[in-house]
């Protein structure tokens, strides 16, 4: 992150990339050879952009594990700290939230790869009225497997994190 000032935070939501649509299990779904594509793109994007989490936060599901590797894939130096949390897959946006408030000031770019429809409802409900109207208005809709949202504001740290408490600046397709 390019920024010096300490209280400067990235809030990445990431939904998984395509997955197959057949498994016994919801939480086995696999990838696709597209969603690992998009997974990648996602990564290339953010290491063009200079933004690496150091804090990410992990749906136990095996789509999403595969999208994190996918995306870290592109990022060979990556040393931040990685938990994957069953909350992310059986809860919702306020479980989310509790996570992220958990983080350490120190984390200033957080990457969550979750599931629908939490990465679209946390990417409007968090944006502030200085958010991108064409990103918030995907929001509102859903955003498609892949795709990550891309959220950034001043919060002395993330326990601070509240309704539009931050601008979603662009939901990025992967």
């Amino acid at each position: 992150m390019a920024s010096s000032d300490p209280d400067s935070r990235i809030l990445l939501l990431m939904r998984h990339g395509k997955a197959e649509s057949t498994s016994e299990q919801d939480i086995d779904r696999d990838l696709t050879h597209r969603g690992v594509s998009q997974a990648r793109l996602i990564g290339d994007y953010l290491a063009s952009q200079g933004v690496v989490p150091t804090r990410v936060l992990v749906s136990p599901s095996a789509r999403t594990r595969e999208t994190w590797d996918a995306v870290v894939a592109q990022f060979p130096d990556f040393d931040g700290k990685v938990t994957v949390d069953d909350a992310i897959y059986e809860g919702g946006p306020g479980e989310v939230v509790d996570l992220v408030r958990g983080v350490k000031p120190k984390h200033q770019v957080v990457l969550v790869v979750g599931h629908e429809p939490t990465i679209s409802t946390l990417g409007h409900v968090l944006a502030g009225d200085d958010s991108d109207s064409g990103a918030l208005a995907q929001a509102r809709i859903g955003v498609p497997t892949g795709a990550l949202c891309v959220l950034s504001g001043v919060l002395p740290g993330w326990s601070d994190l509240s309704e539009d408490s931050l601008a979603l600046k662009t939901i990025v397709r992967g």
